[in-house]
């Protein structure tokens, strides 16, 4: 692994955020070109990016806070030492969404358009930040002997594991570029593709969770399929919501209208 990519005097670069970031810049990059494809407003786009990011940011961390909440009531203090690490992506995605559908409640002819921008940027962009959790070594996956299992020397344990990071950023990736394919093939209504990203992701995420190491189950049975992870249960409400939503969406006479 390569946590720290370089040094410039004592300031360590570390290969978490300058992915994390990079994630950001380009899936910003991505929603904002896809948001002018669809004739809307860019000023506005990137006022949506950037609030997006924000209230995204905290609702990872805060998910993380509370879900490992034993690991901070003793220092409340390092609730805020973000750059130490610790984010949820599930957190990002429901305050994230939230927080768009409160700044465009008066915008309501154009949500689904812009939810379809936005799905083309988040894709790509955890699809990027996952190889910075390959690179720092954390998000691990169990041991295995599969050919392409790997050492994370920061486990100290010599145990070859399942990359999970790369599952997800290429499980990521592929959707994105099934959406740049087949989206202007495939007519479909405003807001759908969104939904369709949200469920594929969330998917995605709920098989990877197998093969991820975790030591917090909500119900840990005897064979691996029977076990259910706090992300794996978020994934199906995501997963459920999405789906209902597809469904309402595609069955109304009007493009979305979440009220």
């Amino acid at each position: 692994m390569y946590p720290i990519l370089f040094k410039v005097g004592d300031f360590s670069v570390e290969s978490y955020w300058v992915f994390m970031i990079l994630g950001i810049i380009i899936g910003g990059v991505v929603t904002y070109w896809q948001a002018k494809r669809k004739n809307l407003n860019s000023h506005k786009a990137i006022y949506l990016i950037i609030i997006t990011v924000i209230s995204g940011f905290i609702g990872s961390r805060l998910s993380y806070v509370l879900l490992n909440f034993n690991s901070y009531q003793k220092d409340l203090l390092k609730i805020f030492k973000f750059w130490k690490g610790g984010f949820s992506w599930q957190g990002a995605f429901i305050l994230g969404f939230l927080t768009l559908l409160w700044f465009l409640k008066n915008d309501k002819e154009n949500l689904g358009k812009w939810l379809d921008s936005m799905i083309f940027g988040m894709l790509l962009g955890h699809s990027i930040g996952r190889i910075g959790c390959f690179l720092h070594g954390c998000c691990y996956g169990i041991a295995t002997n599969v050919p392409w299992a790997i050492q994370f020397p920061n486990l100290g344990d010599n145990l070859l594991r399942h990359p999970t990071q790369l599952y997800e950023s290429l499980s990521y990736l592929l959707i994105f570029l099934l959406f740049c394919f087949y989206s202007q093939k495939i007519k479909l209504k405003n807001g759908s593709l969104f939904f369709i990203g949200t469920t594929l992701h969330s998917l995605a995420r709920f098989i990877i969770e197998y093969f991820r190491y975790n030591e917090d189950f909500i119900y840990q049975g005897e064979i691996w399929y029977t076990t259910l992870t706090y992300a794996q249960l978020t994934a199906l409400i995501i997963i459920i919501f999405s789906l209902l939503t597809l469904f309402k969406i595609n069955n109304q006479n009007k493009d979305l209208l979440i009220t």
